[in-house]
């Protein structure tokens, strides 16, 4: 009988646990939901590059160790990214209910259409497919199969023998490693190189000679035939020209190239986003189709930007005026015509400050600048102008006396608690606080209740001196004064609005009209084309390149 009253009661109990369920189950109407699969593919690599090991110990030779890493690294900079046929899922959400028709990224984004979100354009293997067989065409930075590549260095680890590169790649988190040997013969420099590839499992050598005395010099076929491998896919020759323009700088999906005339450069064939730029031009920007074992011949048509502003600069000195990195003539200059749009005056002289201006030029409009020029080391200046006591700026100093408003409002915080803690400790010490209680006490035995009174009295008073002298000192903020909202000054209170003061007074001391201009800095475009951003490009690309 026992047992079956048991069994009853686990069974009870079965039933109480699983009838929630029900009610789950039907309140997020889980019967009805069905979403997509969904795949999330990896975004990025690391490529790690060891020193390497001499055949023969020669210590005159031990600067090669470091030195053939260093001139693989120079050619391997310009590797963006990494073609991957099958690339690796990160995350895979398996579709569930029935005949689903979106994942569930595409339900929340239905829902809320007024939050921007980045579209996903591959969402599952059917995608990665289509553009394995070219019914879609992507951008490198939209595909999956093009994982971005991060280089590390560790030169200063001991080279890896060929039994524990793999080992330590997956210890390291790398996925590719680069190291290998060197041999000194006669004039003569024989490299060796190793590429393991720790996803594949595979390790690919490489091997180079060149002379001792032009060897950085002669390894650069060597660095390239590495950046082919981990580019992962087929590569066509690039060659730009600019209408018989010399030096505008070439990038293709942001890599820089190099400069026009551009001719021999490898990069891998598809879809590309070619960007052309050079001072005086409107940036030129198109996609362009790279095709295997067809070299890739194109010639800009780079637009001469109208010089439709003027700007005039007087000093008290002649002095030298540069808009960007262009040459504009020496002071006083009058009504010279510039290019629209932002970007940054410097007007120098030997022995002199250089000063620095915002310009913000507008189309058929003037800017007009009167510079005082002052004696002095530009250099020196500009990294002790700030200073105020030794090498303290007015930003530290700010930065010090916020730090003096924190500690004051961490005694603030203390005495408070420290005042209602006085309170606490003498309400433990008090008896008899019933009105009944007090009176029975005083009827029954007047003598002693005279007694407990005076001693009773003495506790609560003591505690509220302590309490008050503690709050007195601490004072009170409006946000913790139930009664009346209002500020109650006290030491504490007081020496942290003090605090807080100087923090703004030093800011702003901090901000002279020097240090607001040198700021400056021309907006970055998401996209070059005519018009606004068009100027903001080129001004952007002008500033950034002016040293």
């Amino acid at each position: 009988m026992k047992h079956k009253i048991s069994a009853l009661l686990i069974i009870l109990g079965l039933v109480c646990n699983v009838l929630p369920l029900y009610s789950i189950d039907d309140y997020y109407n889980f019967p009805k939901q069905s979403y997509k699969g969904s795949v999330t593919y990896e975004s990025s690599r690391n490529l790690c590059l060891f020193s390497f090991a001499a055949t023969s110990s020669d210590p005159t030779k031990e600067y090669l160790s470091k030195g053939i890493p260093s001139v693989l690294l120079s050619e391997l900079r310009s590797l963006e990214y990494t073609y991957v046929e099958y690339p690796k899922a990160n995350i895979i959400y398996h579709s569930f209910g029935e005949a689903p028709t979106s994942t569930l990224q595409e339900r929340i984004d239905a829902e809320s259409p007024n939050v921007k979100r980045k579209k996903r354009e591959i969402n599952d293997e059917k995608d990665l497919q289509d553009l394995r067989s070219g019914k879609k065409q992507l951008a490198p930075e939209k595909d999956p199969r093009y994982v971005k590549v991060t280089i590390r260095q560790l030169w200063d680890r001991k080279p890896p023998k060929p039994d524990e590169s793999f080992g330590l790649a997956t210890k390291l988190n790398c996925d590719y490693m680069i190291t290998g040997s060197f041999e000194v013969k006669d004039s003569e420099l024989v490299t060796k190189v190793f590429l393991y590839d720790d996803f594949e499992g595979k390790t690919i050598p490489f091997e180079h000679k060149t002379s001792l005395t032009r060897a950085y010099q002669e390894m650069g076929p060597l660095g390239e035939s590495i950046r082919e491998k981990l580019q992962g896919k087929d590569t066509t020759s690039v060659e730009v020209s600019a209408s018989g323009e010399e030096g505008a700088l070439v990038y293709l999906d942001g890599i820089y190239l190099g400069k026009t005339p551009l001719t021999g450069k490898k990069f891998p064939v598809g879809k590309r986003s070619l960007f052309v730029f050079k001072e005086g031009f409107h940036p030129y920007k198109q996609d362009v189709q790279l095709e295997k074992g067809k070299i890739f011949q194109f010639e800009v048509k780079l637009s001469l930007k109208l010089s439709n502003s003027f700007i005039s600069v007087t000093s008290n000195v002649e002095s030298d005026v540069y808009l960007g990195i262009q040459y504009l003539g020496k002071t006083p200059l009058h009504h010279i015509p510039i290019p629209s749009g932002l970007n940054r005056l410097r007007i120098s002289k030997e022995g002199y400050i250089d000063s620095f201006r915002a310009v913000d030029a507008v189309d058929n409009e003037e800017v007009n600048f009167n510079v005082e020029m002052r004696e002095g080391n530009t250099e020196v200046y500009y990294k002790n102008k700030q200073n105020v006591f030794l090498d303290h700026t007015y930003k530290d100093f700010a930065t010090y006396s916020l730090y003096g408003s924190l500690l004051f409002y961490a005694s603030y915080v203390y005495l408070n608690y420290a005042s209602r803690q006085a309170y606490s400790a003498a309400r433990s010490q008090v008896t008899l606080v019933n009105a009944g209680a007090i009176s029975s006490f005083y009827g029954n035995n007047p003598n002693e209740f005279f007694f407990w009174y005076g001693v009773q009295n003495s506790i609560i008073d003591d505690a509220e001196s302590k309490g008050k002298n503690l709050k007195r000192v601490a004072g009170t903020l409006p946000m913790e004064n139930r009664k009346d909202r209002q500020l109650v000054a006290g030491p504490m209170v007081i020496m942290m609005g003090l605090m807080l003061v100087s923090v703004a007074t030093f800011y702003i001391l901090g901000l002279d009209e020097e240090t607001v201009e040198f700021g400056y800095l021309p907006l970055n475009p998401s996209a070059v084309s005519y018009g606004q951003n068009a100027r903001e490009g080129y001004s952007y690309m002008q500033f950034n390149m002016r040293y």
